[in-house]
């Protein structure tokens, strides 16, 4: 509940929670936030802006394939802790699959964002095997959660939606 709207009042949230069958008080409520607060599982709150709306930002999206050179542990550290540093990173994660790396950084302006890209290669060219870089025009940013029923919810209605549009068949 936390992740989809962090501004929430505890006693939304105990009454939300009870509704599921579980039931706590709102200070059992508070204590167990400030613990996990504590244990650096909460570490921040944040304000999901629409970056249409207020007219900043450019979003870029980052692909990166690895090199292995002979200090590689090291240097993939580094890279991790810039990324966590990084103001501009809103995501960074390792993958499987045909890139090693993916990024989604969020500029003030095009400049900033070359600027930002011609350090980063030349600061991680010597574990940077390929590095790709689209500009993306986001439509829908922010972390979903939702419960099974919902997701069953909305694939029925694509479904069904989808059979109610007419089929064109070509000749």
């Amino acid at each position: 509940m936390l992740i989809a709207d962090g501004r929430q009042s505890n006693r939304i949230m105990v009454k939300r929670l009870a509704e599921t069958g579980i039931r706590i008080s709102e200070r059992g409520l508070g204590k167990r936030i400030a613990r996990l607060e504590r244990q650096k599982i909460i570490t921040g709150y944040t304000a999901i802006v629409d970056m249409k709306k207020v007219n900043l930002g450019v979003s870029r999206l980052i692909t990166v394939k690895l090199s292995s050179p002979k200090n590689f542990v090291q240097r993939l550290g580094d890279m991790k802790q810039y990324l966590k540093e990084a103001p501009f990173c809103d995501f960074s994660a390792r993958s499987d699959g045909e890139f090693d790396w993916i990024e989604l950084k969020i500029f003030n302006n095009t400049h900033q964002a070359n600027m930002e890209a011609d350090l980063y290669r030349t600061w991680f060219g010597d574990i940077i095997d390929d590095y790709r870089s689209y500009d993306l025009e986001v439509y829908k940013f922010g972390w979903q959660i939702y419960e099974e029923k919902d997701f069953n919810s909305f694939i029925h209605a694509m479904q069904k939606r989808s059979e109610e549009v007419p089929v064109i068949k070509l000749k």
